[in-house]
């Protein structure tokens, strides 16, 4: 056993320095192997020492016993994180959707929250076509490093040091896979943004008539839900436990250093495929014609 607990020390500190080489070859039958072998090599070592304390004579039944003992103790060590991961989904797959009786006309300030930073926050897309509703003052962008508050001003009121550029006009069409030509929407905001407005930033808003959550699926009126659809995603922690390196996991929620624990993906809510959450709010806002390609989609 101890050549076997070498071989595979060795063979998992190699799936740990080379993580990123294997993922690339991770289709691969022998090579996903390789990504067990930092479990198999703590399995092993940890039944080897429980069975070398053991007061069992017999190599055999030690080694048994202890393999018996080890895969419990893991799996009672994983399981409050499985049922806390298990309750938080049945939490969120438990709230009701709120389905709009029509297109939501937003005014005044809005806010839109992502839950991702970007190197440098700007008004995209979704940020745009709000602007261009009738009615929207500002559009804030908030994400967990901070906000930025975006504005359409006539070009004569535009401060030169606050004019931005916006990110990707036409990517709002292209994200609903509607067929819509996304150029002709970026070329209508380059006309639009080169001519008589102004695409300028502020201080963030500190209040917000509407707040827009694409990641949640939910639009918010004051406090008050106004449409929301029910979606959980939630990696519950298999048992009995394995792990594999933290940089080949798609959800590191779980993570422990360089290791992270393997788990299973529960799912709630009607879901689509490769839709992205730009494309669900198109379905409930009262978008300009340009975009209506995008939010009459069934």
């Amino acid at each position: 056993m101890k050549w076997a607990v070498i071989i595979t020390g060795i063979l998992a500190g190699l799936t740990l320095l080379l993580g990123d080489v294997i993922g690339f070859f991770a289709f691969i039958p022998p090579v996903v192997l390789l990504l067990l072998t930092p479990s198999l090599f703590l399995y092993l070592l940890a039944v080897w020492g429980v069975a070398a304390i053991l007061p069992i004579r017999r190599v055999w039944l030690a080694r048994g016993t202890a393999l018996v003992i080890v895969v419990a103790l893991g799996s009672l060590a994983v399981l409050p994180v499985r049922l806390a991961a298990i309750a938080e989904f049945e939490r969120r797959a438990g709230v009701p959707d709120v389905i709009p009786p029509a297109r939501i006309a937003l005014a005044g300030e809005v806010r839109i929250e992502e839950p991702y930073a970007f190197d440098k926050r700007a008004c995209d897309d979704l940020c745009l076509a709000v602007l261009d509703m009738e009615g929207v003052t500002s559009v804030t962008v908030a994400d967990p490093e901070g906000a930025t508050t975006f504005r359409l001003v006539a070009r004569e009121d535009a401060d030169p040091a606050a004019v931005a550029q916006p990110r990707n006009p036409g990517g709002f069409v292209g994200w609903g896979a509607s067929g819509a030509d996304s150029g002709a929407v970026d070329r209508l905001w380059q006309t639009r943004l080169a001519g008589p407005e102004r695409l300028v930033t502020s201080a963030p808003a500190t209040r917000a008539d509407y707040t827009l959550r694409p990641s949640a699926d939910e639009i918010l009126r004051g406090s008050e839900v106004i449409a929301r659809r029910t979606a959980a995603v939630v990696g519950v922690p298999i048992i009995p436990p394995f792990l594999f390196p933290s940089h080949l996991a798609s959800d590191a929620a779980f993570s422990t250093g360089g290791l992270t624990l393997a788990t299973e993906e529960r799912r709630a809510g009607p879901y689509t495929d490769g839709e992205h959450p730009y494309a669900r709010m198109g379905r409930w806002l009262a978008l300009r014609n340009y975009d209506q390609s995008l939010a009459s989609k069934p």
